[in-house]
């Protein structure tokens, strides 16, 4: 399975490292033995260049960008971009990891959510597609018990409730973030769903039609009657980034999580997402779907 980078925005210098070198026609042989790195005393073999360029170091230093960017003869504003995304990597982007994530890695962990959480924080625009929930970001806290002990029965209630605390965590996180574009598609059938009771699905009524207020959210329900389509394969989210030209996508499954950077991957889930989210109701009709499904479950 292929795993999450460290930063997507080291990733993004990787490929663009990796481009530089092979208009140039070098080997990474060629680049670990090239004397602009020898006179600056800076070493790396081949295996270290794979890595980089591959996304798989944790950071590049300047010093290293700027030896590389002298080896393959870049330009004025090959330099000025790549600079630009190394730098904008060693600056903190919002809270350091929450304890609450740290604390609860083991549950985290098999689904490589800690991965999804790091690359959220720094994203600038999410479309998320949900088949019969609510998205995670617009849960109330009583409607993500339900969810998550009914999804994850072998979870024990305290354990249950600390995913909670980390997904309250989460949107707390997101509402102070870099994030601006939120776009929420979901199934018409997430809102037939009585999660728990009447009252907790009526709370999470009212929340969703809250949510659907606020400037940087669009929340649109895609109706039953459009009839089978390719999202009924899963959920999906795409996330993209201020600093990084790429997207990533995100699919669950029962037991892991997804990820995708490669182009064709990533226009496919794109694709698949702007064809439903013409098709769904638009903000103005999914919020009055929204109030009707609040008076019904008040009666």
């Amino acid at each position: 399975m292929k795993q999450p980078p460290w930063s997507l925005l080291v990733s993004e210098v990787g490929l663009r490292f990796e481009e530089l070198r092979e208009r140039r026609n070098m080997t990474q042989g060629d680049v670990a033995g090239h004397p602009v790195l020898r006179e600056r005393g800076i070493r790396i073999d081949k295996s270290g260049l794979s890595r980089l360029e591959r996304g798989r170091r944790r950071r590049v230093s300047r010093e290293l960008a700027e030896a590389l960017l002298d080896c393959y003869q870049a330009d004025a504003n090959e330099r000025s971009e790549i600079l630009q995304l190394v730098n904008a990597d060693t600056m903190p982007t919002g809270r350091p990891r929450p304890a609450l994530w740290r604390r609860n890695e083991a549950l985290l962990g098999p689904m490589q959510f800690e991965g999804f959480l790091k690359m959220e924080r720094r994203a600038a625009a999410l479309f998320n597609y949900e088949r019969t929930l609510i998205p995670g970001l617009l849960q109330t806290a009583d409607y993500a018990r339900i969810v998550i002990a009914g999804m994850r029965p072998e979870l024990r209630p305290a354990e249950v409730r600390a995913l909670v605390d980390v997904r309250m965590d989460r949107q707390q996180q997101m509402s102070d973030g870099a994030l601006k574009d939120f776009r929420a598609l979901i199934d018409e059938g997430a809102l037939r769903l009585i999660v728990g009771d009447r009252a907790v699905t009526q709370t999470q009524m009212e929340r969703l039609l809250a949510e659907s207020e606020r400037p940087r959210n669009a929340i649109r329900v895609l109706p039953d009657s459009i009839g089978c389509h390719p999202g009924m394969a899963g959920p999906f989210v795409l996330m993209h980034f201020p600093e990084a030209a790429r997207a990533v996508a995100w699919v669950e499954t029962m037991a892991s999580s997804v990820y995708f950077d490669d182009e064709a991957d990533v226009g496919r889930y794109t694709q698949v997402f702007t064809d439903l989210w013409e098709r769904a109701l638009s903000p103005d009709d999914t919020r009055a779907l929204l109030k009707e499904k609040i008076k019904e479950l008040q009666q």
